[in-house]
């Protein structure tokens, strides 16, 4: 009995597991055949058609991404991207101006070239007076303007009157010289006749003629006279020192001396030929020493134009080399000039040595303060035929991210424009080396590179701002 109770549990437990079991796989089945549904769902149509859809239709891809139609390389240096915000990134280094926008700001473009560049320099200078042939013309004395005898820009030769002054200094000072000069005739006399009383005791002392003491006072007198002349002297010659001081030359001083009249006005004379570029008086002003200059001559037949030198070409100029000044305020005109001084110190902040060039016997009225461009040409060996290179225009190179870079036209993409990083050499002032970067025959803009710069990097910030970095 209990082995058939035995084999009925078995059995039991047999048939519970297979129940089980069967359920757990018709589980399964249900949840592949909803997987399969739902994949079935979600295919696109044209997977419905299969190979053939019974139409005679073959089987149709799928539509590509965007970015997928873009492919490896899009043509302008681009790596293929994925996804449209990528994508927007991969062209954040270009811009598509307007023909309008082209037109008003001056955009000219033109093809990359080669050129013999030479050895030649060009930087920017300035005109300037020649200090060494100037001069600030003041009054040694106190007084008030009398006479104004020239104007702002009148050419005068040395010795000419330029300020007539009215100045009771002056006149006190000449009469002073006076005083002391009649002062010194008077001494003179007196040690004249001091002389001849003792010459005279001396004489008679030996023929005993006088007595001792009578000579010894006679004497006494002589020394004293002469003591007094030498005083007057001294007063005198002061007095003289004082006219001097005061400017007056060794000829009015005859003149004084020889008419004995004191005139209180002092002539201020041209002490050079030149023009009169600052007038700092007028009429019945009150000038006197303490007033740095009341007029300015200047020396027009020879300028300076003081030019900026880079220090890696510093070693190339020599004094009284050549140089071709062009002034920006005729045209283009140029003028033939000389080195005559080179600065011995360098400028920190612009890492430039300032040159001094000089002009001479320009016909053009060249004023100081006017813009010129230098230009110097420098020696070549014989028979040296200078290389050609890639070159671009200097304003056609601009800083950008960090680096020198042009801006390329987009092949057939109108009014489209790249920036491209490049490797440039030394500047000859208006046209820089590219040595690499560009081809030869590839556009590039010329005039108005700063404002494609600045519309790439507003657009790359616009970019950096929409996409949340």
């Amino acid at each position: 009995m209990k082995n058939i109770n035995a084999v009925r549990i078995a059995t039991a437990l047999t048939a519970l597991i297979a129940v089980t079991a069967l359920g757990i796989m018709v589980m399964v089945t249900g949840q592949g055949r909803n997987v399969h549904a739902e994949t079935d769902a979600a295919a696109p149509p044209a997977a419905a058609h299969g190979a053939g859809d019974g139409h005679g239709h073959e089987a149709e891809p799928a539509a590509a991404p965007s970015a997928a139609a873009h492919g490896a390389d899009d043509g302008h240096g681009h790596a293929a991207a994925e996804g449209g915000a990528v994508a927007a990134e991969a062209h954040a280094d270009e811009v598509t101006l307007t023909p309008e926008a082209i037109q008003q700001n001056g955009i000219r473009v033109e093809p990359v070239r080669k050129m013999a560049l030479g050895d030649e320099l060009i930087v920017p200078g300035r005109v300037s007076y020649n200090l060494e042939q100037m001069a600030h013309i003041g009054t040694p004395v106190q007084g008030r303007v009398a006479e104004v005898r020239v104007k702002l820009g009148d050419a005068v030769a040395k010795g000419d009157v330029l300020l007539v002054i009215d100045s009771p200094a002056l006149g006190e000072a000449q009469s002073e010289f006076l005083q002391k000069r009649t002062q010194v005739e008077v001494a003179a006399s007196a040690v004249e006749v001091a002389q001849t009383a003792a010459e005279r005791a001396k004489r008679l002392l030996v023929g005993k003629g006088i007595a001792l003491g009578e000579y010894q006072r006679r004497e006494g007198e002589h020394k004293s006279a002469a003591g007094a002349l030498k005083s007057a002297k001294s007063a005198l010659t002061a007095a003289e020192n004082t006219m001097r001081l005061y400017g007056v030359s060794d000829d009015e001083i005859s003149q004084l001396v020889a008419s004995g009249e004191v005139n209180p006005r002092y002539t201020v004379r041209a002490p050079m030929d030149g023009q009169v570029v600052e007038r700092e008086v007028t009429m019945g002003e009150v000038v006197g020493p303490d007033r740095d200059a009341l007029l300015k001559l200047a020396d027009m037949k020879v300028l300076w134009v003081l030019a900026d030198l880079p220090e890696n070409q510093i070693q190339r100029v020599v004094l009284k080399a050549p140089v071709t000044v062009t002034l920006e305020a005729f045209a283009g005109q140029s003028f033939p000039g000389t080195v005559a001084y080179l600065a011995p110190e360098l400028n920190k902040e612009t890492r430039t040595v300032q040159v001094r060039i000089e002009i001479g016997n320009v016909a053009a009225p060249v004023s100081p303060g006017m813009f010129a461009q230098v230009g110097m040409v420098f020696d070549r060996a014989s028979g040296d035929t200078p290389k050609e290179v890639l070159a671009v225009p200097e304003a056609a190179v601009q800083s950008f991210e960090g680096g020198p870079t042009v801006f390329v036209a987009v092949p057939d993409e109108p009014n489209t424009f790249a920036s491209r990083p490049v490797k440039v050499g030394l500047s000859n002032g208006k046209m820089i080396p590219v040595l690499s970067g560009l081809k030869e025959g590839e556009s590039v803009v010329a005039e108005g590179a700063f404002l494609v710069k600045a519309e790439i990097a507003k657009g790359e910030m616009e970019g950096k701002t929409c996409s949340g970095h």
